[in-house]
C-alpha cells in the first residue's frame, strides 16, 4: 500500500473476523512492521505465519484496505510483521476531495450577510450551518471565504444542492481557477495534518 505510513492507525481483521488493533512501527515496499495495542495483544498471539488477513489503514487519504499475510507473528516487542500489499482499489464517486473543517465564513443573499460554519469543504462546494437564514434549494448565493483560512479573502457565487434545517450543501458555480487551486491547497494541508 503506496499511502502507508508511520503512526497511522491500523485494524487487522483475522479469518474469524477477530478485529486486532495497532500502529505502523515502520515500512518497507514488501513489509509493514504493526505495533500492537495492549488490548489487543492477545488476539494478536493467535496469528501465525502465513495467516491471511484483511487490514484496514487510516491514511491521509483515508480509510485504505488490502489483503495481506503474516511474515511473522507476534515478537516480544508487540509487534506483527505482514506484507505490504497493494491497496484494493475504490471507485471514486465525488469528483472533488473533502475535508471537515469548522471556519467561520460569510454568505450573502438579498443584500443580508449571514455569517456560517464550515462542516466541510471541496474545491467544488461546500456543507455548512447557518442558523439565521432559510435557503433553498436550487437558491443562488455569494459566498466569501476568509483571508485567515486561504491566505486571501476568496469571493465566489453557488447554488444550494441540499437543504434540511440549518444545514446546507452549495455547489461553486462562479469561481475562478485560481481560488479553487487555493481551495484545494488548503484541503491538502488539512489532510496532511
Amino acid at each position: 500500500m503506496k499511502e502507508i505510513r508511520k503512526n497511522h492507525t491500523v485494524n487487522l481483521f483475522s479469518q474469524d473476523d477477530t478485529r486486532i488493533e495497532g500502529i505502523v512501527a515502520d515500512y518497507e515496499k514488501d513489509r509493514v512492521l504493526i505495533k500492537i495495542n495492549n488490548e489487543s495483544i492477545e488476539s494478536a498471539k493467535k496469528l501465525k505465519e502465513l495467516d491471511l488477513i484483511f487490514v484496514n489503514v487510516y491514511t491521509h487519504f483515508g480509510l485504505k484496505n488490502m489483503y495481506s499475510c503474516v511474515i511473522s507473528k507476534l515478537d516480544s516487542d508487540n509487534c506483527i510483521l505482514i506484507e505490504n500489499n497493494p491497496a484494493i482499489p475504490v471507485e471514486q464517486k465525488r469528483e472533488f476531495v473533502r475535508v471537515t473543517s469548522d471556519f467561520e465564513f460569510n454568505i450573502k443573499k438579498n443584500n443580508q450577510i449571514y455569517k456560517c460554519v464550515c462542516v466541510n469543504i471541496s474545491s467544488g462546494g461546500v456543507a455548512f450551518i447557518c442558523k439565521d437564514i432559510n435557503l433553498s434549494i436550487n437558491e443562488i448565493i455569494n459566498i466569501t471565504y476568509p483571508k485567515s483560512e486561504f491566505s486571501k479573502d476568496i469571493v465566489c457565487s453557488a447554488k444550494i444542492i441540499k437543504a434540511q434545517d440549518n444545514n446546507y450543501t452549495a455547489k461553486h458555480i462562479e469561481i475562478n481557477h485560481h481560488d479553487a487551486d487555493k481551495i484545494m491547497k488548503r484541503v491538502f494541508e488539512l489532510l496532511t495534518r
